[in-house]
């Protein structure tokens, strides 16, 4: 194309110009870009709608930035008008809960925020219903406290926007400065944002940590760090940063939680560890138990158990993905194929291997989706690879009616990505590999 779309080059703009990404072979040698065959326009039959499928060339850049507008006004029109066409509707419930326990933190009452005073506090703004205990570690208060400081509405919406905002930097610098529009309009964005949930956030710090790896490995690690305000999304960081003999990241990371650690604890006391450690079999067992329902989960677990599974087979087959996923993680990590793909892989193993993974938290696959993008751009694209990334921009959004039948497509969706980032890793050592026997 002669004009650039201000799509082109995101996590959906697989569809920009044919003529950028097709490399002829002699241009491949010179460049190590992956070479990619114009499809015969004389096929018919069969052949047609596999080549339509393996390059589609169909998915344009105009179609996917009109595509992705309209998604996105639809999405913002839907928000808009819940007061009126769902007033009974509960908007950001999971915000509540870290709202009112840094609202208790910050009179002094931070071990109420894990017990029957915390779910008073949400019942207040939401009615008397079930709610989940607070399960979150001290940490996180640091992070909500000031939140605490206005009122549950403009707090909501501060969060909302600001972890927004953050996540669509995140996303934007992996791509390389590219529209944010396909970003905000991903769906999984806003299952999060109507949650009031913390994976825009959980997001951001991976895709921060994803940029900054390889050049300010320190401040990857403090992004990393974070997380001990909820340590099961970053649950592979450290077998991930051992892997690839990231010394400076392990310990800015292992400094920064236990600074965090340190500064809960003086502002908050003891207590809150002790109700913390306490509560957490009840937690367990509400998210294990499916007592929100298994379609709000995203793992495999969740999945067999909303196909009617007994537990003993939702945890073996929970125990074989976790399996599955940290055996790729080793084996392909031991090269160090660079920072982004460390943390890409990272991320598409981590929606396997946490089984309480909320189906909110799909969002972050769009961090190795967007280094699967960025990549693409810079080499060519793969076989199938457009389509397939079509496929999983649309899975939250399928994730409703699926769910509602008793089939969860997340886990599907993240062996898919993990997938194709394991592919794009071996593929470029390749040509890295030839590159380097042309310049020898």
């Amino acid at each position: 194309m002669s004009q650039k779309s201000d799509l082109e080059g995101h996590g959906l703009a697989f569809a920009d110009d044919a003529t950028r990404h097709l490399a002829t072979p002699s241009d491949a040698a010179g460049s190590g870009a992956v070479t990619l065959r114009a499809t015969n326009s004389q096929t018919s039959g069969p052949g047609t709608l596999v080549s339509a499928l393996r390059e589609a060339e169909w998915l344009t850049a105009d179609r996917v930035t009109a595509f992705t507008r309209v998604f996105l006004l639809l999405f913002i029109g839907c928000i808009a008008i819940i007061p009126w066409a769902a007033p009974t509707m509960d908007v950001g419930p999971d915000f509540a809960a870290f709202w009112t326990a840094a609202k208790l933190a910050l009179e002094g009452r931070a071990g109420d925020a894990y017990g029957d005073a915390g779910r008073a506090a949400v019942a207040a703004l939401f009615g008397q219903k079930t709610y989940a205990p607070f399960f979150y570690p001290p940490t996180s208060l640091l992070f909500w406290l000031p939140f605490a400081l206005v009122s549950f509405a403009t707090a909501a919406v501060i969060w909302i926007v600001a972890t927004g905002a953050a996540y669509a930097a995140a996303v934007r610098a992996l791509l390389k400065g590219e529209s944010v529009v396909p970003i905000l309009a991903f769906p999984g964005v806003w299952v999060c944002a109507l949650f009031g949930q913390n994976s825009l956030f959980s997001a951001a710090l991976l895709g921060g940590s994803a940029v900054t790896l390889d050049r300010y490995p320190v401040i990857a690690g403090m992004l990393l760090g974070c997380f001990s305000y909820k340590p099961q999304v970053a649950l592979l960081a450290p077998l991930v940063l051992i892997l690839t003999r990231r010394w400076r990241a392990l310990a800015a990371a292992a400094a920064t939680t236990l600074v965090l650690v340190v500064a809960a604890t003086a502002c908050f006391g003891i207590e809150p560890w002790i109700k913390f450690i306490a509560v957490l079999p009840e937690a367990s067992a509400w998210s294990l138990g499916g007592e929100p329902g298994f379609e709000k989960f995203a793992s495999p677990y969740a999945a067999i158990r909303l196909a009617g599974g007994s537990s003993n087979t939702a945890w073996l087959v929970q125990v074989a993905a976790t399996a599955v996923a940290i055996s790729v993680l080793i084996l392909v990590l031991r090269k160090r194929p660079g920072g982004a793909a460390e943390i890409a892989l990272m991320v598409a193993a981590t929606a396997l291997c946490v089984p309480s993974l909320g189906s909110y938290e799909v969002v972050i696959l769009a961090i190795p989706g967007a280094w699967l993008i960025a990549q693409a751009l810079a080499h060519g694209w793969l076989p199938y690879e457009r389509i397939a990334l079509a496929a999983l921009y649309m899975t939250p959004f399928a994730m409703v009616p699926a769910g509602a039948n008793g089939q969860q497509l997340a886990p599907i969706a993240a062996a898919a990505l993990m997938a194709l980032v394991v592919r794009r890793i071996r593929q470029q050592a390749i040509f890295d590999a030839s590159a380097e026997i042309a310049n020898h």
